[in-house]
């Protein structure tokens, strides 16, 4: 990772970027040597899944890559914490990332794109690894900042839920296909790093063709209703119906 220390300056940048573009960029955050690394982990894991989509959460599943190393950065969370201090005027106490390597092949990468959705979680930061060159390329799609952070839990459900139900996705698509220009699109670059707004934005990535690969590493800092007694117990009651690895927020991007 060539980024280590952030001037305020510099944080004041990207956060100015995020409000006024919808998203800023870290040029080769990855160097080729990691980037290569980490295509190598993927194609060996996309092989094992047959060939169709598949996620591993948290840093236990790459154990000895650079994406373990950076979901445990000082540097990478204190930048977070920073960015998020900067547009939000709060510290967070989150002290970790939750972390996920989405590959996006097949099949499953079909249904598992063109999904809108707002984040549990304040900042959002993608790594693409894989990009295919040519077609459909599964670029990031979102309207930026069309939510402001709700203070209450149930707010924030009440909003997910007006989004999560086919009548609304159906109308994101047909105006998509009707407008395509009043959506912020980005033709990520692997090795690139993308921050923006998860929490506020609504966003979705676009299909990719099922024999072509996109694989992105997602890390989400501050989750702004964490501590919401109402989200821990709606969290064990999924949990009960559905087993016990259900979350919250799973990364869709």
């Amino acid at each position: 990772m060539p980024y280590t220390t952030f001037s305020d300056a510099q944080v004041s940048s990207l956060i100015k970027a995020i409000d006024s573009d919808g998203y800023a960029v870290l040029p080769d955050w990855a160097s080729p040597a990691q980037l290569m690394e980490l295509q190598a982990l993927v194609q060996a894991t996309v092989e094992e899944a047959g060939n169709d989509y598949v996620a591993l959460s948290g840093r236990q599943p790459v154990a000895g890559t650079p994406l373990s190393d950076w979901g445990n950065s000082r540097n990478f969370i204190d930048l977070c914490r920073r960015i998020v201090a900067g547009a939000t005027g709060e510290r967070s106490s989150d002290t970790t990332l939750t972390q996920t390597l989405r590959c996006l092949t097949g099949n499953g990468g079909r249904r598992e794109s063109l999904i809108f959705h707002y984040d549990s979680f304040v900042l959002t930061t993608i790594l693409p690894v894989c990009m295919p060159d040519t077609g459909e390329r599964g670029d990031l799609l979102m309207l930026p900042n069309r939510r402001p952070l709700r203070q209450s839990y149930l707010r924030n459900l009440v909003d997910k839920v007006l989004v999560d139900n086919r009548w609304v996705q159906r109308y994101l698509k047909n105006r998509l296909r009707r407008d395509a220009q009043a959506f912020t699109r980005i033709a990520m670059q692997p090795g690139h790093l993308y921050l923006f707004w998860g929490y506020r934005s609504l966003h979705t990535n676009l299909p990719v063709a099922e024999d072509a690969l996109r694989a992105t590493a997602v890390f989400h800092y501050h989750n702004v209703h964490g501590s919401s007694s109402l989200a821990s117990r709606l969290r064990k009651s999924l949990g009960t119906l559905k087993g016990p690895d259900v979350q919250d927020d799973v990364p869709q991007t």
